[in-house]
């Protein structure tokens, strides 16, 4: 099986990682970046690996000359690039597992991948990714939903900077975080809101209190359940102090797209204060940790019942990997050892990660594959 692997940064390189420590004898890796220092990260591990290029993945020639070379893509690059890949993947019938936050709905390509008889797993990454794939398994414990809570975050183990945070994925996401309108289910209906409009202190079991902020996290959850969630909301941890901070940079047009002339200079302030936090908070010698908490309630027959949980990755330092990094990438791995595994298992078309935790076979799968890695989760039921 030839698997290309689209980016090769923090996640890219987790992924490569966790392949290379199972190195299976019948893949041969195809390995694509536009940095050197990347591919060369990403070579020094122990995999088949039968071609690494640099190369421009946001130009469409050139990701149609490496889809046409694969059997099946995983792809692990920045949100504005992520749907282009998918959509190329539709029309040339690759089978492939993404992992990118995109703007785009991913499931408009259902049709399409179908009549391939391929498969796209979009958002196979930690939240969106193991949340709904818990939220999958949960729809299949529960007769209803009616209340679904996701708190989420990538985060120093302490507060670090004048915004008591480090980077830990991609830094054009980040930023989408705070800008990008948030989809919560209220009433089984789609509410938009803006992300930074309200603030919640929140105490997540074993880790303490932290600030919270909507994020738009639901992502296919709110199309193939549609009807059958009666509210969800998904929320991004942080420690308290630093949405305000946001808030600040966010008014003060920092995160504006249209340029300004200064000087003579054309200078477009989003890509300005992106340099700036690569510069100040892009920190791989600060440990950090990636938690997930889940609270989901509902009934079974006339019972109310609570489902709890906790998901969470600590800073691996036999690894070199950052928390963030091995809890998504490790996710990434796992959905696409499915692909590689489970294929009957899996009907045409682009599947939600939710659909993966409504089969057991696949649930169990991926859960044991997250534990065997090192990833901890606790299961509660209240």
């Amino acid at each position: 099986m030839r698997v290309s692997l689209l980016g090769c940064g923090l996640v890219g390189y987790a992924i490569a990682y966790a392949f290379a420590e199972d190195n299976p004898s019948n893949v041969k890796f195809n390995i694509y970046d536009s940095s050197t220092k990347n591919l060369r990260r990403c070579t020094s591990l122990p995999l088949n690996i039968a071609q690494a290029e640099k190369v421009d993945l946001s130009a469409e020639d050139n990701l149609k000359r490496i889809l046409k070379n694969s059997d099946l893509i995983i792809e692990a690059l920045p949100g504005s690039l992520g749907f282009k890949v998918m959509r190329l993947a539709s029309e040339l019938c690759v089978d492939t597992v993404s992992v990118s936050y995109t703007p785009e709905n991913p499931l408009i390509l259902h049709e399409k991948f179908k009549k391939c008889e391929s498969i796209l797993i979009p958002d196979a990454g930690f939240a969106p990714g193991i949340s709904n794939i818990l939220v999958g398994h949960a729809s299949t414990l529960l007769d209803s939903l009616d209340d679904i809570r996701i708190y989420v975050g990538g985060l120093p183990e302490k507060p670090i900077g004048p915004l008591k945070h480090v980077i830990t994925f991609s830094v054009d996401d980040l930023i989408d975080e705070y800008l990008r309108k948030a989809r919560i289910i209220k009433d089984y209906k789609i509410v938009y809101l803006d992300p930074l409009e309200s603030i919640e202190i929140v105490e997540i079991p074993k880790f303490g209190v932290f600030e919270a902020f909507y994020t738009d996290g639901l992502r296919t959850m709110l199309y193939s359940m549609a009807g059958k969630i009666r509210n969800a909301f998904e929320k991004t941890l942080r420690y308290p102090g630093h949405i305000e901070g946001m808030k600040l940079l966010r008014e003060l047009g920092l995160m504006d797209e249209e340029p300004l002339n200064i000087e003579g200079h054309e200078v477009i302030p989003r890509r300005f204060f992106s340099e700036i936090l690569k510069r100040k908070l892009l920190l791989p010698n600060v440990r950090d940790i990636a938690i997930l908490f889940l609270s989901i309630s509902g009934s079974k027959y006339t019972s109310k019942i609570k489902l709890q949980y906790l998901v969470w990755s600590e800073y691996d330092a036999s690894r070199g990997l950052s928390a963030m990094s091995k809890i998504t990438g490790f996710t990434t791995y796992s959905i696409a050892r499915v692909v590689m595994n489970y294929s009957n298992r899996l009907n045409y078309g682009v599947i939600p990660p939710e659909y993966l935790g409504m089969d057991d076979v696949i649930y169990k799968y991926i859960v044991n594959e997250l534990l065997r890695k090192g990833i901890k989760l606790e299961e509660l039921r209240t």
